[in-house]
């Protein structure tokens, strides 16, 4: 896979969390610039925080009865975590 493909995969998978509710975007944003402008090594830390990260946006949506919400973040999290062990991003 080349670095251009992982960026743009790992940015675009970040970008299905949203919309997430405001206590979350700036998060959301924040990781996925982060992405786009890293280096390839800081990539396997940033698939830690990703998935840290999607675990706390799965959790308040429970918290606040989000069904739905915590669904679509869950399928995400699923697929960031496929990609980032794929990508070889995780230990």
């Amino acid at each position: 896979m080349t670095q251009q493909y992982l960026i743009g995969q790992f940015s675009s998978l970040l970008g299905d969390l949203q919309p997430v509710s405001a206590e979350w975007l700036v998060a959301v944003h924040d990781l996925r610039r982060e992405v786009e402008s890293s280096p390839l090594p800081r990539l396997p830390r940033l698939g830690r925080e990703a998935m840290d990260l999607t675990d706390r946006i799965c959790w308040a949506a429970l918290e606040q009865g989000d069904v739905d919400g915590f669904w679509r973040y869950a399928e995400t999290a699923v697929a960031l975590r496929e990609f980032t062990a794929h990508a070889g991003l995780l230990p």
